[in-house]
């Protein structure tokens, strides 16, 4: 019994051996093909690395041009109000007139519509 116990060790492990180098074979055959499929993709990631340069190349420089635009009416902004709101001199002696004050006259009350108004107390009661 003894020959058949270590016969069936060695085919277990023959059997382990085999998986084994199954296995490293097959992980092999896999690194070598994600190898190619990268290699062969090199040229497409780079055209495609060298086109978003350009564009945030080109994104920079509008958004410069929209700063500088947006300065330029900034600054045109503020020379207008400058020329529109003369700045008073100490010489002037201009006392400023008082505002017109104009009370409206209240509204005759139709026929349909009485309007009888309602004093309420403002004082607290509690």
């Amino acid at each position: 019994m003894t020959d058949q116990g270590d016969n069936s060790t060695d085919t277990n492990e023959s059997k382990q051996q085999r998986w084994f180098a199954d296995v490293q074979d097959a992980l092999d055959r896999t690194g070598d093909a994600l190898r190619t499929a990268w290699d062969a993709t090199r040229d497409s990631r780079m055209a495609a690395l060298e086109s978003a340069k350009q564009a945030a190349q080109e994104l920079g420089e509008v958004i410069d041009q929209g700063i500088a635009a947006a300065k330029e009416r900034w600054a045109a902004a503020e020379q207008e109000t400058e020329e529109e709101t003369p700045t008073p001199s100490v010489t002037d002696d201009v006392v400023p007139e008082e505002p017109i004050v104009v009370e409206a006259e209240p509204t005759p009350p139709s026929g349909d519509v009485t309007v009888i108004p309602i004093e309420t107390d403002t004082t607290d009661q509690s």
